[in-house]
């Protein structure tokens, strides 16, 4: 009796000690799990779009970016909270110059770094990058012809636009090509139509937005195959509180497919709202020529949709020659 009384003594001290100890790692896994309960701002490159821009609605600054959704997603079911910061006009930070307040921990997130470059040498890069900024050589269609391969590009005329944002790389191999540099994108389609130039080395999303903005995206024409693909990324500041968890965290949250998955999704959208949004506004007067050049041959200057790497067909006109990278 005596005996059996031990055995039932030492089975529920074994099994209280095994619910201690479950109780216990459950609440670790609790704190774990909560322990990345901060809230991080995150602000972005400013005139990058779709990947990340600023827009003023009334008197705010609002962020606009394809990886706003896809970091909101990422996060459901953890603590920590994401802060898209908006400026208003009176604010006296540069949003030219997030990059820099990111570095020294004013802000926790920064949207649109590239790697290799010295301009974010001082970031940490959230690994890996999900999507890549393709660039692409852009003129008119009856201009295609001349473009052959990288060779041709550097006995024609050619420019980049001072408002896009290249690594160093990219910038190196583009300067190699003899290119001019203006100042942004409305200079650079007024040299391309009134045929001081034969073509425009840049972002294809970039361009889309920014021709459709000024009624002249029906009139482009974008080479098949890009000059380069650079990759885009995310940064954290190393100010962040618990750095390394949240780095760790970021880096498995962007390797799932869904998220990138998700980023596609978003810059595919931002692109066609943008481009029904501008249909219809009228260009400037240095397209008249060619416009009336289109009608008169009876071009059809419809697009389909915008190409992606989510395997949608291609809305710009293309040129067939492909084009061999730098």
């Amino acid at each position: 009796m005596r005996k059996k009384s031990l055995i039932w003594v030492f089975i529920t001290v074994l099994l209280a000690n095994v619910a201690t100890l479950a109780l216990a790692q459950h609440n670790t896994m609790i704190r774990k799990l909560d322990y990345l309960n901060d809230e991080l701002t995150v602000v972005g490159m400013n005139g990058f779009p779709p990947f990340s821009d600023y827009r003023q609605k009334n008197n705010n600054i609002l962020l606009q970016s394809a990886f706003i959704k896809p970091l909101n997603e990422a996060i459901v079911g953890r603590s920590m909270r994401l802060n898209m910061q908006e400026f208003t006009i009176y604010d006296k930070q540069d949003i030219n110059n997030l990059a820099l307040a990111v570095q020294i921990g004013k802000y926790n997130i920064y949207i649109g770094a590239y790697a290799d470059t010295k301009r974010f040498k001082n970031l940490t890069l959230i690994y890996p990058a999900v999507i890549s900024n393709p660039i692409h050589v852009i003129t008119l269609p009856e201009k295609s012809e001349k473009i052959k391969d990288v060779e041709s590009l550097k006995k024609l005329r050619g420019v980049v636009v001072d408002s896009e944002f290249y690594n160093d790389f990219s910038s190196r191999k583009i300067e190699e090509l003899n290119v001019k540099h203006v100042e942004n994108p409305l200079v650079a389609y007024e040299l391309l139509f009134t045929e001081q130039i034969d073509y425009i080395i840049g972002g294809l999303y970039y361009h889309r937005i920014m021709a459709s903005r000024q009624g002249l995206d029906s009139f482009l024409s974008y080479s098949k195959k890009p000059l380069f693909k650079i990759p885009v990324f995310l940064a954290l500041s190393k100010s962040t509180p618990k750095f390394a968890m949240y780095l760790k965290a970021f880096q498995e949250a962007f390797s799932q497919p869904e998220f990138v998955k998700s980023v596609k999704e978003e810059i595919l959208r931002m692109i066609e709202e943008e481009l029904a949004a501008n249909e219809g506004i009228v260009p400037p007067s240095f397209a008249n020529a060619q416009r009336m050049e289109v009608e008169t041959k009876g071009e059809d200057t419809e697009k389909a949709p915008v190409q992606l790497e989510t395997g949608n067909k291609s809305n710009a006109q293309q040129f067939e020659e492909i084009l061999e990278g730098l």
